[in-house]
C-alpha cells in the first residue's frame, strides 16, 4: 500500500483541504467502509427521498451499491484498489482492472487499457438539490480519474482508460474529454466511455475539470 497527498476542494468556501491518497485498498477496507460508514448515510439518504417524496428517477443512481459485495474483486492480480481518505472518513473508492478489457477505439482498438470497474464518491459528497445538500467536497472523482490515468502510463498503455457510466455520470466523463463509444447491452445498456492517449494527456494536462 502507498500513499500520496492530495487536495480537496471544500465546496461551502472553496477552501482546500489536504487528504490523503491510497493506492493498495485491501479487501477488509471495503467492508469496514460500507458497515461501519457508507452504509448508514445511504441508508439515511434513503429515508430523507422517500419522506420527500423524491421521483425514483431523482434518486442517485448508485444508492443501492454496497462496497462490502465487491471486497472479493480485490482478490484477483488484475484488480487495484484506490481510495481517498480525509477527516478521517473515506471520501471515494475505486477498483481498476487491467486484463479484463481493451481498447474499442478504432485507433487503438484491442490495446490494452486500464478499466475502471467500479468509482464511487461518499454520499455525504453529492449534491442533492432535492433535499437541499450541496455535499461536502468536490472534484473527488477526479482525483480518481487522473489516477487511473497514471496507472495506465505505469502499465505502458500511453493512458488508455475506459469505463461504463451511470447515466447520471456521463456529463462528467464528457467533460473530462473522454470518447462515448455506445451504449453496452451486456453491461445493462451504460454508455461506454474511453481515453485515447491523446485524450489522457490533454486531461492531465489541463488538471481535470473541477
Amino acid at each position: 500500500m502507498s500513499r500520496a497527498p492530495v487536495d480537496l476542494i471544500r465546496r461551502s468556501d472553496g477552501a482546500l483541504v489536504e487528504a490523503t491518497l491510497i493506492d493498495g485498498v485491501q479487501p477488509e477496507d471495503l467492508v469496514f467502509v460500507e458497515r461501519d460508514s457508507w452504509g448508514r448515510v445511504r441508508a439515511q439518504i434513503r429515508g430523507k427521498l422517500r419522506a420527500g417524496s423524491v421521483p425514483r428517477a431523482e434518486w442517485p443512481q448508485s444508492l443501492h451499491w454496497d462496497w462490502s459485495r465487491k471486497a472479493a474483486e480485490l482478490t484477483l492480480l488484475e484488480v487495484t484498489g484506490f481510495a481517498i481518505l480525509c477527516d478521517e472518513d473515506w471520501q471515494a473508492i475505486m477498483l481498476t482492472k487491467t486484463a479484463s478489457y481493451t481498447a474499442r477505439l478504432s485507433a487503438d482498438k484491442g490495446k490494452p487499457l486500464v478499466y475502471i470497474d467500479y468509482i464511487e464518491t461518499a454520499s455525504w459528497n453529492w449534491p442533492l438539490p432535492a433535499l437541499g445538500e450541496g455535499g461536502r467536497y468536490k472534484g473527488v472523482g477526479l482525483i480518481l480519474i487522473r489516477e487511473a490515468v497514471k496507472q495506465s502510463y505505469r502499465e505502458g498503455f500511453h493512458g488508455r482508460v475506459g469505463l461504463h457510466a451511470l447515466q447520471q455520470a456521463e456529463g462528467l466523463y464528457k467533460r473530462c474529454g473522454m470518447t462515448p463509444v455506445a451504449h453496452d447491452e451486456k453491461k445493462q445498456g451504460l454508455l461506454y466511455f474511453e481515453f485515447s492517449p491523446a485524450q489522457a494527456k490533454k486531461f492531465m494536462e489541463e488538471g481535470g475539470e473541477q
